[in-house]
This record gives structure tokens, sequence and C-alpha cells, in this order.
């Protein structure tokens, strides 16, 4: 018969530890595939004034960083952006510009509110990003446009 074998304390955390590596690695192996529903058909400009940041919002919705872009929000930095686009032009602001300031200004906010990290929008959020975005259009103007 075989004989049982005393294990010693480090040899079980060291087969804990190695399973638990086994497994993490098995997790990032296996790729996950997030799939959206197609949003119920957004107004698209199309090749009019404005189209640009349709189209570049289209394009970064694949990014998850853009998660927030869904649903009423999606509007409002698009009219935020319209708004604006003549100066963004002068100053040399591409779409995809714009889009990572708005993102970096609602991470700004969850991280002074302590959200969790896909926190959806809300409307305490949007004010703090309009309100950033505005503060950031008119210090840029300030400063490039003498």
């Amino acid at each position: 018969m075989a004989e049982k074998k005393k294990t010693t304390l480090n040899e079980v955390l060291k087969r804990e530890k190695f399973q638990k590596l086994a497994k993490k690695e098995q997790e990032k192996s296996k790729s996950v595939i997030v799939v959206r529903p197609d949003p119920p058909a957004p107004v698209k400009k199309e090749d009019g004034p404005g189209s640009k940041i349709y189209k570049t919002m289209d394009e970064s919705m694949s990014d998850l960083r853009f998660y927030f872009l869904e649903g009423e929000y999606r509007e409002r930095v698009a009219e935020l952006f319209n708004a604006n686009e003549a100066q963004f032009d002068r100053l040399g602001i591409t779409p995809r510009r714009f889009l990572d300031f708005a993102r970096e200004s609602f991470d700004r906010f969850k991280q002074l509110q302590k959200k969790m990290p896909l926190e959806p929008m809300s409307k305490k959020a949007w004010d703090y990003m309009e309100r950033s975005l505005s503060e950031l259009i008119g210090k840029l103007n300030d400063r490039f446009n003498k």
C-alpha cells in the first residue's frame, strides 16, 4: 500500500497559488466578446454639419471606454461639439480628441464621487462633464485666440 505522505503548509500554499495562476491564465485565454444590442436608430446627420462627431462616435462605440455615449447623452455630447465645431477646427481639435476630453472629464467625476468604473452616466455626471468641457473650451480660446 502507498504510504500517506505528510504535506507541509508551504507545499499546500504553493499548490493553491499555482492553481489560482492556472485558473487566471485560462480566464485570460478565453476571449470574451461583448455584444451590445444596436441602439434604436439614432439620428445621424450624413454629410452635413455635425456629421464628423457622429461618425467618430460610431467608430468609438466598439471601445468600452466610451460606454457613456449610449442613450440621450450621445446626442448631448454631439450638440456640445457641434455648437463649438468652428472653434475646434481653428484650434485643431478633432472629434476623437473631443471625445477623449469628455471621457477624461467623466472619469474624473467618477473618481471624485467614488463611483464604480462602469457606472452609467447620470444627470449630475452630465452637469459636471458639460461644465468641465465648457471651461476647457473657454480656456483654450483665451490661450490661443489672442
